[in-house]
């Protein structure tokens, strides 16, 4: 054999060499890149951080996170634009923090709710920040046989270019199923 046809032979099987890491490679992007797309974050908007919420099996463990949970729903429908399916389902998630008693009590529940909420958007209101006291400073006790927990939240309401300031102390009880339904709330000072 001659000296040129061994270099010919190295030559080729260089070149074969290169061609299939070029393949390789070639595919090894086309699957990465089909990964990244199907990988990417999918951001919700406010209201579909609510209407995405499954009490079943997420529900907030504590008085505070059951309150922050109200709160968060009625500063989303005061301020956020949504379809009337999105506010059933944000009204879905507020009934089920809600103890019984206080479901039973609102004889025109949602739609009172609807109203109620409207004429706040109407009206330029919303919540511009809300706070809810520390969980080591939430007071809990026995009342008539049942877990009862006081919650205090304040809430910076703007009005146009306003702002008022509002405390609200919030009446937790523990249901059979061991979850904090908000009981009510008033605009009194913790006893």
């Amino acid at each position: 054999m001659s000296k040129n046809s061994d270099n010919s032979g190295l030559v080729k099987f260089i070149i074969l060499i290169a061609m299939l890491a070029v393949v390789i490679l070639g595919a090894y992007f086309i699957v990465n890149r089909s990964k990244d797309n199907t990988e990417e974050e999918i951001v919700l908007t406010a209201v579909q951080k609510i209407t995405t919420i499954d009490l079943n099996t997420s529900y907030p463990p504590t008085p505070r996170e059951v309150v922050d949970l109200y709160c968060q729903i009625m500063k989303v429908m005061y301020k956020e634009d949504y379809t009337d399916d999105e506010f059933y389902k944000m009204a879905a998630v507020l009934s089920g923090i809600f103890d019984d008693e206080l479901l039973a009590n609102q004889s025109n529940w949602p739609s009172g709710l609807a109203t109620e909420v409207q004429n706040k958007k109407d009206g330029d209101y919303s919540i511009s920040v809300y706070t809810i006291q520390p969980s080591s400073d939430i007071i809990t006790k026995e009342v008539d046989g049942e877990e009862i927990a006081y919650v205090q939240a304040s809430f910076a309401f703007r009005h146009g270019t306003t702002t008022e300031n509002l405390n609200y102390l919030y009446i937790l009880r523990k249901d059979s199923n061991s979850k904090w339904k908000i009981l009510g709330w008033t605009t009194d000072s913790q006893e």
